[in-house]
């Protein structure tokens, strides 16, 4: 466990922390198997799934209680039970592994489950007894124990369940972590005209490199960073204090999207994924005063907010970036901003009018692939002598060559939409001497209508333009082709068989995926 501030990530993202005083929940993350009866102090959690959150009643900073987890389940045709008490405390994160301790579990006599000695468990407005079921290897039916519970007067129940269907909601907004070159940077923060006295908030900060600059290179008051993953939170409070301004950062581990004000920030920067950038828009417009200033790296606020101000920019590798402008107003007494309603039902179209219909392009920005990781894609797919291997969205061709010059497949072909990326694709081959054995085509992949000739696919575009894109791969590609996805996956209804997680040369975590086409026309 780590200290964390009161509110754990995931939660609720605040710009100020409790006083030390005052008591808080703690958050208990606990993995075990997916189809696992959880119980807490005897308690049963309707929760399932392969990770649990609950919610303890408020610990002051520093006071700490027990609980007792039980989890039944069944493993080699048996059920078995794994138990394990755990300490929490106030101001700090708890994670409980019960899958660890499966290949110990043995089939239980008999489990006491009567209420915990240090936390008690309330009821609900009208007592009742709570009979968990606890299963006794000697019988096929479980035993059922009736714990003792104390049931105070005044307080309401404190371990909450979340939706089930939260976790799912979250999927599908995940943002790689992708550095914005140095240049960039630079540039974001001259275009919002950063200045002495400005806050700077940078909405899913990675490794803080935006705040960082803000405060040692603009003179900035403060910067404040915020990252879901814990890794990039902890690399970032790094980095700032090698840079000496820690004093004047704050990193914080949160979801973006639970994020309800920014009233502090005078300056916003953003580099995330158009969709995010639409369900901020509200919360920005609605909590920002009027003259801050909000940019964005590459994606736009959606086209109900128009840019004041757009301008592109080269990095350090002469790779063009578009940078996005918007300055706050005056508000109306009544301020309305809503994200873009959904999508109107489908009506019923005959097949010539719905084949006519053509969905707009999506904007992917290049980001090469590392090399270290391009040869993991490789692997994991499984490429040899005689593959095909087509690359979508293949940026300087650096996938194909490899396939074709290192993994020695019989052909590759790259398709991207710049025709700057093409001649990147084409001087890369030559340099590695098999532009005999490569092909590169200019145009929108989502306009491919065919890859029956490839048997490994390589991705590394948008979760939105693999779901666009899956219907295709699947109806043409042959049975036993190969589909490796960098960082993305494809609709729910088609599961990876496969998921690796791999380190560039730099450290940072990469996410493969795998699919195997099993019969033609089918996933």
């Amino acid at each position: 466990m780590h200290r964390l501030p009161w509110l754990v990530a995931g939660l609720l993202i605040v710009s100020s922390s409790l006083p030390a005083q005052e008591a808080s929940p703690v958050l208990i993350y606990v993995t075990l198997p997916a189809d696992a009866v959880l119980a807490v102090d005897g308690v049963p959690v309707k929760q399932m799934g392969a990770q649990r959150r609950l919610i303890t009643p408020p610990f002051k900073i520093g006071e700490s209680g027990k609980y007792t987890l039980t989890a039944t389940f069944t493993k080699d045709g048996k059920q078995v039970t794994v138990t394990r008490q755990i300490t929490v405390e106030g101001g700090k994160l708890s994670r409980v592994d019960l899958t660890q301790d499966e290949a110990k579990a043995v089939e239980p006599k008999k489990i006491d489950l009567g209420p915990s000695p240090m936390i008690e468990t309330p009821k609900k407005e009208e007592p009742k007894k709570v009979e968990p079921k606890v299963v006794v290897p000697k019988k096929e039916e479980p035993k059922k124990v009736e714990p003792k519970v104390e049931i105070p007067k005044k307080e309401e129940p404190k371990i909450e369940l979340p939706k089930k269907e939260e976790p799912k909601k979250e999927t599908k907004v995940e943002v790689p972590f992708i550095a914005t070159p140095s240049k960039v940077v630079t540039e974001m923060l001259k275009l919002a005209n950063v200045k002495e006295g400005d806050v700077v908030y940078d909405l899913g900060s990675g490794d803080g490199r935006i705040v960082i600059s803000a405060v040692k290179d603009f003179k900035a008051k403060k910067g404040v960073g915020i990252e879901k993953a814990p890794e990039r939170v902890k690399i970032a409070q790094d980095n700032a204090l090698k840079a000496g301004v820690a004093d004047k950062i704050e990193i914080r581990e949160g979801d973006l999207l639970k994020l309800t004000e920014v009233s502090e920030a005078s300056v916003v920067t953003l580099y995330l994924l158009p969709d995010i950038n639409e369900k901020l828009r509200p919360m920005l417009r609605k909590t920002l005063k009027p003259g801050s200033r909000i940019v964005s790296h590459d994606f736009d606020l959606g086209p109900d907010f128009k840019p004041e101000k757009e301008i592109t920019v080269k990095d350090e590798e002469n790779r063009e970036h578009t940078i996005y402008l918007w300055t706050i107003k005056e508000r109306p007494a009544k301020f309305e901003d809503k994200p873009p309603p959904p999508p109107p039902a489908k009506k019923k179209v005959d097949a010539k009018s719905e084949a006519k219909k053509e969905e707009p392009t999506i904007k992917v920005p290049y980001v090469p692939t590392p090399h270290s990781v391009v040869e993991e894609m490789l692997k994991l797919a499984g490429v040899k002598e005689g593959d095909v291997v087509y690359d979508l969205g293949c940026g300087d061709g650096r996938i194909v060559v490899t396939a074709v010059k290192d993994f020695k497949a019989k052909r590759g072909v790259g398709v991207d939409l710049d025709p700057e990326r093409i001649k990147d694709s084409l001087k890369t081959a030559k340099d590695a001497k098999v532009e005999d054995k490569v092909e590169f085509k200019q145009g929108d992949v989502l306009k491919i209508e065919s890859v029956a000739e490839a048997s490994v696919v390589c991705l590394y575009l948008f979760p939105e333009v693999n779901e666009r894109l899956q219907p295709m791969l699947q109806k043409t590609l042959k049975p036993g082709s190969r589909v490796v996805s960098h960082d993305f996956l494809m609709r729910d209804d088609w599961k990876p068989e496969k998921e690796v997680t791999v380190k560039d040369a730099d450290g940072q975590e990469h996410t493969l995926y795998l699919w195997t086409i099993k019969e033609a026309g089918k996933k």
